[in-house]
């Protein structure tokens, strides 16, 4: 039995180094999976907040929203993901992607997303 544990550690270790170069394109892909997920809200509740104002002003507060702040959050936010992703080490990070992504599946279903 220890055997295929430390086979299975080992496998997963390599795992992890092989995806270790690229955790920041992972936790990117991780924040707006996220973003995508509670974007929607975000926009109608400034929809809300701009109705019945000139279209300038409605124009300006999209791309406010969209671009800039959705945009920023996201490179913002990122880099702490990636480093969120490697709480476990290299070891485990395989299985960290996959439980965080099986997380944000839950989420979409929730969200009735899917």
């Amino acid at each position: 039995m220890s055997d295929f544990i430390a086979w299975l550690e080992s496998g997963l270790a390599r795992f992890g180094q092989w995806l270790s170069p690229y955790l920041g394109d992972i936790a990117l892909v991780f924040v707006v999976c996220i973003i995508g997920l509670y974007a929607g809200d975000v926009i109608k509740s400034v929809k809300k907040l701009v109705a019945g104002k000139h279209f300038l002003l409605r124009t300006l507060a999209f791309v406010l929203v969209s671009a800039f702040g959705l945009g920023v959050l996201t490179l913002w936010v990122s880099p702490f993901m990636a480093k969120a992703l490697m709480f476990f080490g290299s070891t485990y990070l395989p299985l960290t992607v996959f439980v965080a992504f099986i997380l944000v599946g839950i989420l979409a279903d929730r969200k009735s997303q899917l």
